[in-house]
């Protein structure tokens, strides 16, 4: 359980990491606090012969709400009404026996979340002599999406 519950803080906290301008420190308060909230929670309803038994229970939900436990986690580590507001409005995450799933939006597709999905939410530092190299790749992509944009006005207006 301690696994799949890790899993899922350190999804939650890297999302509050990549959108709030907070210290590492109270993000990790933050997870921390998650953690042991879950934890508890989910005592009793750990069921690794049945994984699905207990899912809708062990479901974190905001739904343009905040979730009770992230509430009082991010209460707990100090962050404000308006810094939770980095989580997408709508964001369910399941934390079963072996998996734990996110979904963004009611019609969005389910994804597995594991090491490469957490690293891909990093952010990447940059080193400082990257400035041209940026620029030249904000120039490809601009050339690229006129190129697109082209494509598609003539696919329109076949």
């Amino acid at each position: 359980m301690k696994t799949e519950v890790r899993t899922a803080c350190s999804f939650l906290a890297t999302i509050l990491r990549r959108s709030t301008k907070v210290n590492d420190r109270r993000v990790e308060d933050f997870s921390t606090k998650m953690e042991e909230l879950l934890c508890e929670r989910y005592r009793h309803h750990w069921h690794p012969q049945n994984p699905l038994l207990g899912s809708g229970f062990r479901c974190i939900r905001i739904n343009h709400t905040m979730d009770p436990i992230v509430a009082a986690a991010a209460r707990a580590a100090g962050f404000s009404y308006e810094q939770l507001k980095s989580f997408p409005e709508e964001l369910t995450l399941w934390v079963d026996p072996n998996e734990v799933c996110f979904r963004i939006g009611e019609n969005g597709s389910i994804c597995d979340i594991d090491e490469n999905v957490l690293n891909d939410l990093k952010p990447r530092k940059e080193p400082a002599n990257t400035k041209s190299k940026i620029r030249s790749a904000a120039e490809k992509r601009s050339k690229e999406s006129m190129l697109h944009a082209s494509r598609d006005m003539i696919l329109v207006s076949c």
